[in-house]
């Protein structure tokens, strides 16, 4: 994550997060990396973002192999992690129970979060 801006990796941190709480309750992987679209971006994770935002982060995401999806009309669709960007993740965030997992990947998210001056 080192080549992301920290807009990049609050919302990378953020679907990581979504995914292991999918995972935690057994939702297949595939599904567990699928997050549809900009709109379900915004409506389930990142509410506070315009979709504007969201979309300029995603071409970011996408640029640098975390996400794929497709791109059509100025939006992303069958937007999902990459499975590059979970196994980075992975590395980072080695705790030994999924639970603690989850609790330093939402800590690190909210530390980023609070570096970003306009949110």
């Amino acid at each position: 994550m080192k080549n992301l801006t920290n807009d990049a990796k609050f919302l990378l941190t953020s679907m990581y997060a979504e995914y292991l709480t999918r995972r935690k309750d057994e939702v297949p992987k595939v599904q567990a990396r699928n997050f549809q679209n900009i709109n379900y971006l915004k409506d389930n994770i990142m509410s506070e973002w315009s979709e504007e935002d969201i979309l300029d982060t995603c071409f970011e995401l996408d640029k640098n192999g975390y996400i794929i999806g497709t791109k059509a009309d100025d939006s992303f669709y069958n937007l999902s992690l990459t499975t590059e960007a979970i196994s980075e993740l992975e590395n980072q965030f080695r705790e030994p129970t999924l639970k603690e997992r989850i609790e330093n990947v939402l800590d690190f998210a909210a530390k980023v979060k609070s570096a970003i001056p306009f949110v």
